[in-house]
């Protein structure tokens, strides 16, 4: 066991294929090398090497020392967090040749940069990608090359992001990476109708919902999952569901699309 989750399609190789350096950020921080090498969480600097490391991976753009020092020290700065701050660097850098990517933190003008070798793999960017193959394919027709894709990314998206952890820059990672599992989880419901199987659909739109209940694409989801059933009862108590939810917490009616979807469950009274 190499202790690295599957992922599916994305982490799929082709015999003889040589892999680059790749980076697991959800569910837990590794990194695989293409030298063979294998760390997991505990080869980095501790907490604040976690959170240093992901924030650096995950942001794409250089973050200035002293936006990286309040990170990790809050209001009590050390006297000496300059010195402190390029010694967890120094580690991560030392972490990152020994997986075949030295050199890969730059720091120029007052910031610090991960810049990643060009065949280096990121699981959230990955996520990202493989919804988006999905979603295309799916438009497509192909539905067996659609589910493959839209497995991967939820597997990758359904994966908590330095649990436990808050902080401001954080959140919009996260949300991207909820916004990747929506999405394909929406996928997966259109692909499971498309191929007669309308309780997986239901099964999906339902944990979408659970995600982000005023999502109402996920519960149209589930409303046309309970009628490709033959459902119609379930299909109804589904849309009664989320016009209560939106009338008594956001103060609104569903949208035209919705109330389309539930005039066709009632024969045209909604």
């Amino acid at each position: 066991m190499s202790g690295f989750p599957d992922s599916g399609p994305i982490l799929g190789s082709v015999v003889g294929e040589t892999l680059g350096l790749r980076i697991y950020l959800a569910g837990g921080i590794a990194l695989r090398g293409s030298n063979g090498v294998t760390l997991g969480e505990r080869a980095l600097a501790g907490r604040q090497g976690r959170r240093l490391f992901v924030r650096l991976a995950a942001m794409h753009e250089p973050v200035p020392h002293i936006e990286l020092a309040d990170d990790l020290w809050g209001p009590d700065w050390p006297d000496g967090w300059a010195v402190a701050l390029r010694a967890l660097v120094s580690k991560l850098r030392t972490l990152l040749a020994s997986v075949g990517a030295p050199g890969s933190i730059l720091s120029s003008g007052g910031n610090y940069a991960l810049i990643l070798p060009a065949d280096a793999w990121l699981d959230t960017d990955a996520a990202a990608e493989a919804v988006h193959r999905a979603e295309t394919l799916l438009a497509a027709g192909d539905l067996a090359g659609a589910a493959g894709w839209a497995l991967a990314a939820r597997a990758i998206a359904s994966r908590s992001l330095l649990p436990g952890e808050e902080a401001e820059w954080l959140e919009p990672i996260r949300r991207r990476l909820s916004e990747v599992r929506l999405r394909s989880l929406e996928a997966l419901g259109e692909i499971w109708i498309s191929r007669g199987d309308p309780g997986l659909a239901a099964r999906d739109a339902a944990e979408a919902i659970g995600v982000d209940p005023y999502r109402e694409s996920a519960h149209r989801l589930l409303i046309r999952a309970h009628l490709a059933a033959g459902d119609h009862g379930a299909a109804g108590r589904a849309f009664a569901n989320v016009r209560q939810l939106l009338a008594d917490e956001l103060g609104v009616t569903p949208s035209p699309e919705t109330m389309a979807l539930a005039r066709s469950v009632s024969g045209g009274d909604a």
